[in-house]
């Protein structure tokens, strides 16, 4: 049983609040990175953050266990008759958003169970939980796309959680104690993550669109895809209330914005079955037009797969898809049980703001197919099956000056929380990662398309991530989906093109599961990669892991604490230059300059060349060895111990030394 004994320490981003409240809070929020302005607090079901009577799951990383995909892999089950999870509310909701797992069942259709809401000993409402679309399930060998038919012998889960939100009876108060409590006669366990409360705003009305170019959707006017193709060009209304529609919704014309009373008030449910491969594009908004404004909705889908039958051919769906031409704007948009939250393609400046994409299939946000000038900015990502946030610059166009920012990422369960593939000046900053299985946030080469491009530099910046990264393990057990490693922060120039002109700084690993930073390379390059300001807090294994890597980087002030390896780098491969340069703004990576000179003799370094320059000299690690003006020519420099060094001078130059 959990008490109210509180402490105010930072934990995994959070730290505890005080005895009258029993939220968590967000240590990122005070340097407004992540969703800082969210509407809605959290409270976890973990010991000294909850009362109950029933069973914590102690945390662990092992992924055949529930817990492994909950927040800070702890939470709270509910199995005995009448068990409860309580807490104090911090100030006055009447929207609730609860975390849950329900076992699945064995056709894959998952089960049901109620929990009754109280608020200070009074019983409020039932609320009621369905696993119909969590568990989805990756063959142990064979395709790793997953599907939501169970099987033990060939198969292992992911997305063993899923959300449920309700407007309540009745508010609760500041102060007011809220309890969950299972009533239902079984001894299924009911697994509570968290619940997060928040005070919704009023719904919006026809009255308070001032656009005289309005109208207002009912159900007396017939479909609401046929509605929208009626009244291309204008301000459509959808009141309060949950609408059913059996089709995509096509926007085809320019200036149509489509607005909802709120997205705790207009919900568009997609009836489409995902059975039926015959209706994979019948779901969500589309739209190529200019000027669209999507805002204040609901989306949710009856589909509960990625794709039908497992077959990439048959995708069932995005909440989102098209390009949106160009000046669109969508914003307080919900949007859950997708293939994917968004995929955008080829849009031009489209702005995307104080969304919810929350346990979809795949992506939450992707920015693909020549997308440019985008924003996508103040909002929520959990529990979706790849990334979360990504710009893949496919073969159709160049992604390009797109960015992601005050954003927060919890609870990925494949891929990554954030990833940039391909593309040219794209930015990702403030955002905050959170308990994801794999990477962190990664650049790769992995897949085909338009390379990096080498004008002028991608960026993250101002970035922290919690639990990122995963050691290689058995499928189903550790790993990612194939049992490989990932980093915290995965860069890899894998087999499509080379990884070109990225600066990545102002990052802090927090907690990472084994690596902080993967650096691998396979049949290609990695050129120009800067990583500045990085702090590392407790590892796994290593601070950096250099897997294969091929080319040239540079870093200025690493910070390293706690690493879990015998030292904070493996051994940096003679293929890549790795060295210390505190001036991003004119680097230069050279390997070979004419007329320089180095070789060893009896354990010295002979330097020719150089007389008269500033020359610092690092070891593998990249720890400075010696520092100075060469006086003369050639200078003789005591290295004493065999190695391959590096030597950098006019802080832009660079050369690597092996010592034998």
């Amino acid at each position: 049983m959990c008490t109210k004994t509180w402490l105010l320490i930072p934990f995994l981003g959070f730290a505890f609040p005080p005895l009258t409240a029993q939220h968590i809070t967000f240590s990122d929020d005070v340097v407004e990175r992540g969703y800082f302005d969210r509407t809605y607090l959290r409270y976890e079901a973990e010991e000294d953050r909850c009362i109950t009577d029933g069973t914590f799951l102690e945390p662990t990383y092992d992924q055949r266990t529930l817990q492994s995909e909950s927040s800070n892999q702890s939470a709270v089950q509910l199995i005995a008759t009448g068990s409860f999870v309580e807490w104090t509310n911090a100030q006055t909701a009447d929207g609730l958003t609860i975390r849950f797992s329900l076992p699945d069942n064995a056709e894959g259709k998952g089960t049901s169970g109620n929990l009754t809401l109280y608020i200070n000993e009074d019983s409020i409402q039932t609320l009621s939980l369905s696993s119909y679309w969590a568990w989805q399930y990756i063959l142990k060998s064979g395709s790793k796309y997953p599907d939501n038919i169970p099987n033990e012998t060939t198969k292992f889960p992911r997305m063993r959680f899923d959300e449920m939100h309700i407007k309540l009876n009745r508010e609760i108060p500041e102060n007011a104690t809220f309890r969950l409590v299972k009533n239902d006669t079984n001894e299924v366990p009911y697994t509570i993550d968290f619940v997060e409360l928040e005070k919704i705003h009023a719904a919006l009305t026809i009255d308070s669109i001032t656009d005289e170019n309005k109208v207002m959707y009912t159900p007396e006017s017939g479909s609401f895809t046929s509605f929208v193709s009626k009244n291309l060009g204008k301000t459509i209304f959808l009141p309060e209330g949950i609408y059913v529609v059996d089709s995509r919704i096509m926007i085809n014309g320019d200036n149509t914005k489509i607005i909802g009373a709120g997205m705790w008030h207009t919900e568009i449910y997609f009836i489409a079955s995902s059975d039926d491969k015959s209706t994979y594009n019948k779901r969500g908004f589309e739209s190529y037009n200019n000027n669209i404004t999507l805002e204040g909705m609901y989306l949710n889908t009856i589909n509960n797969k990625r794709y039908y039958n497992n077959d990439p051919a048959y995708q069932v769906g995005k909440g989102l898809m098209g390009s949106f031409g160009s000046n669109s704007t969508i914003k307080n948009l919900w949007a859950e049980h997708f293939e994917c939250g968004g995929w955008i393609e080829n849009a031009n400046n489209l702005k995307i703001e104080h969304c919810r994409f929350r346990n979809n299939y795949a992506d939450g946000m992707n920015l693909s197919y020549g997308t440019k000038n985008s924003v996508v900015e103040h909002c929520s990502y959990r529990n979706n099956g790849d990334d979360d946030m990504a710009s893949w610059s496919r073969s159709t166009g160049l992604c390009e000056n797109n960015m992601y920012s005050y954003s927060t990422s919890e609870n990925n369960w494949r891929a990554s929380s954030l990833g940039f593939f391909g593309g040219k000046q794209n930015k990702a900053f403030n955002i905050v990662i959170i308990d994801p299985m794999e990477a962190g946030f990664r650049v790769t080469c992995d897949f085909p398309g338009m390379p990096f491009s080498s004008v002028g530099f991608s960026e993250f910046y101002n970035i922290s991530v919690y639990k990122g990264g995963v050691a290689s393990g058995t499928v189903g057990v550790g790993g990612d989906l194939w049992g490989n490693q990932q980093g915290a922060l995965h860069i890899n120039s894998s087999s499509q093109y080379n990884l070109v002109n990225f600066k990545i700084y102002n990052i802090d690993f927090y907690d990472s599961k084994n690596d902080a930073i993967f650096i691998g390379s396979s049949s290609k390059t990695i050129n120009n990669l800067y990583l500045k300001d990085i702090t590392i807090d407790k590892t796994g294994r290593y601070g950096i892991f250099f897997s294969n890597a091929k080319g040239s980087g540079a870093y200025c002030n690493i910070q390293y604490n706690n690493i879990g390896g015998a030292s904070n780098t493996n051994a940096i491969p003679s293929t890549f230059t790795f060295d210390e340069n505190c001036d991003f703004t004119n680097v230069q990576l050279k390997e070979e300059l004419p007329g320089i000179q180095m070789k060893s003799v009896d354990g010295n370094l002979y330097i020719s060349g150089l007389q008269n320059k500033e020359v610092a000299i690092y070891d593998m690690e990249g720890k400075k060895i010696y520092q100075a003006e060469l006086p003369t020519d050639p200078t003789i420099v005591p290295i004493m111990k065999n190695g391959i060094y590096i030597i950098r001078w006019d802080k832009i130059h660079t050369m690597k030394a092996f010592i034998n």
